[in-house]
């Protein structure tokens, strides 16, 4: 009996040692797990190499360069075959062509000949040896691909080309069949992409995502508002969204399932870090708090600091300066750029520091995020028109003439209406007059027709852009030279453009909506009031007068 009980003990014990050790081995397994997870991937992805000074998916060098200096550590790129079978960063060859370079490629450029071109005018393109030298010296970084071109012909070309760097590649597939092949290249780690799936099976993709090792699955965020992030990562799938720029919205796509996002706009630090739990907050026009990229207060007060926690000590400090900021401090604030500095303390333990930017003007002051300090760059303090048109050199019919005229010039964002400064922009980004392929100066359509007395200004996806002035319907195309007005059509000189998606128009169309006439002479543009038509010697003297506001 006794022997039978000791036995029974022994097992007894047997088993709760494997038990312990079992159970053990599944704990050390999870963290295991967890910590190969946030070692293999990130939160962002830097889309189209990121924003660049407020341009983005250019896949350019500077975009490159910029991503790799905000901490990114994958960065996805656009890429196509040149006609000589080079790889290039290019989003595609036809449909963006004229977004990213200001003309079409009736066929594919060589290297070369794309190495001659340009991103937006300024901007270096990138080929896939500019690539290969940038990875070598950054041995963190790792590539995402995307193309709109033969996916197994440009992958077989990386594999073929740059064996060496094969491992710093994280190739997309676009459908189930890609996969073998993509193996057979060498890659080890494959997004499945959903953008360009016709018929998308949820069951099906699941299971071929847990039985194919694949490394995560990408998805636009229809797809994600649509419970597919969800069903997804509910069966332990990771999962990306994009395109997504802004926080709030990442931040939600993340609570349906998403590991991370692709992003343009958003950096590393901001999910990782003190910015994780700390940032700067501001209430809109409604009233909702969503987080601060650019905006302005009247009183720093009204500065939140998110996830200050009881026993929190914050402090602000301005410049550089050894001392607390107050109210006198931020009241002297001398006009143009500042450095604000948020310290943040747990029982006189420093747990972290913020820094923003500050522009002081007449007006208020504008808080920035620091990934946006670039937006200050081109600030200016616009001169008071008032002042400025009081010259006594200035006849009084000519200060008649300004007050009531649209006045811009070429490579300025603001512009004057009726002797109030304002500003071009592109959503938050500064949106200089640009000068056209035909030599001849481009405004920003929606703002100036509205600010001449548009009461309505619609873009639809196909780019027809529909006016409404004085009641009369008018219509026009991007990159069309057709205005359409009532049964009338006329054809403008200079072609409507697309400038950074922002559709751009010259003086002839503002004339032909409007009936207003308008001044153009070295690189500035006055659009006169209704029914003044100035002989020479007045233009002569508007345009002299036009150039003392910039």
């Amino acid at each position: 009996m006794a022997e039978r009980i000791g036995r029974t003990v022994s097992a007894l014990i047997t088993a709760t040692i494997i038990f312990v050790l079992l159970f053990m081995q599944a704990q050390t397994s999870v963290s295991f797990a967890a910590d190969i997870e946030e070692d293999t991937y990130e939160r962002v992805i830097a889309h189209g190499a990121g924003v660049y000074k407020g341009y983005e998916t250019t896949n350019s060098m500077e975009a490159v360069n910029n991503a790799i200096a905000n901490g990114y550590k994958i960065i996805e790129l656009d890429m196509e075959l040149s006609s000589d079978n080079k790889i290039i960063m290019l989003h595609d060859w036809d449909r963006t062509t004229m977004h990213y370079f200001g003309t079409n490629f009736p066929k594919k450029l060589s290297q070369s000949q794309f190495l001659n071109l340009s991103v937006y005018g300024e901007l270096e393109v990138l080929t896939f040896d500019k690539l290969a030298i940038i990875l070598k010296k950054n041995k963190d970084i790792r590539i995402v691909t995307d193309t709109k071109g033969d996916n197994l012909e440009l992958l077989t070309a990386i594999s073929g080309k740059y064996p060496d760097l094969l491992n710093r590649f994280i190739p997309q597939i676009y459908d189930y069949d890609q996969w073998n092949k993509v193996k057979e290249l060498g890659y080890t780690d494959i997004i499945f992409t959903l953008y360009a799936m016709a018929d998308l099976e949820i069951g099906k993709l699941t299971s071929f995502v847990k039985n194919h090792d694949i490394y995560a699955v990408a998805m636009p965020d229809y797809l994600a508002l649509r419970g597919i992030c969800r069903q997804l990562s509910d069966k332990g799938i990771i999962v990306y969204v994009h395109p997504v720029s802004n926080y709030e919205d990442a931040l939600q796509f993340i609570k349906q399932g998403a590991y991370g996002v692709y992003s343009g706009s958003l950096l590393r630090s901001e999910f990782d870090g003190i910015e994780k739990d700390y940032y700067l907050t501001v209430p809109d026009s409604v009233g909702s708090v969503s987080k601060l990229t650019d905006d302005r207060i009247e009183n720093w007060k009204e500065l939140k600091l998110h996830g200050q926690k009881p026993g929190d000590t914050v402090l602000y400090y301005l410049d550089q300066s050894r001392q607390c900021a107050n109210d006198a401090a931020f009241a002297d604030l001398e006009p143009g750029k500042h450095l604000l500095t948020i310290k943040i303390f747990d029982k006189n333990v420093l747990k972290g520091t913020l820094d923003y930017c500050l522009w002081q003007d007449t007006e208020n002051i504008r808080v920035l995020h620091k990934k946006f300090e670039y937006r200050l760059e081109s600030v200016k303090q616009k001169k008071d028109f008032s002042a400025v048109i009081q010259d006594e050199s200035i006849r009084p019919e000519i200060r008649e003439i300004l007050e009531h005229s649209l006045i811009a010039k070429e490579g300025e964002y603001f512009f004057y209406n009726n002797g109030n400064p304002e500003n071009y922009l592109n959503g938050e980004e500064l949106l200089p007059v640009q000068k056209g392929s035909y030599g001849r100066l481009l405004l920003p359509l929606s703002t100036t027709i509205q600010r001449l007395g548009a009461t309505s200004v619609t873009m639809s996806n196909t780019k027809d852009i529909t006016i409404v002035f004085n009641g009369e319907k008018s219509m026009v195309m991007a990159n069309s030279s057709i205005v359409r007005k009532g049964f009338r059509s006329t054809r403008l000189k200079t072609p409507v453009a697309l400038y950074l998606n922002k559709a751009m128009a010259g003086g002839e169309f503002y004339r032909i909506i409007t009936a207003r006439k308008y001044i153009e002479k070295n690189g500035e543009i006055i659009i006169l009031p209704s029914g003044v038509a100035p002989n020479s010697g007045t233009e002569k003297q508007l345009l002299e007068a036009a150039e003392k506001l910039f």
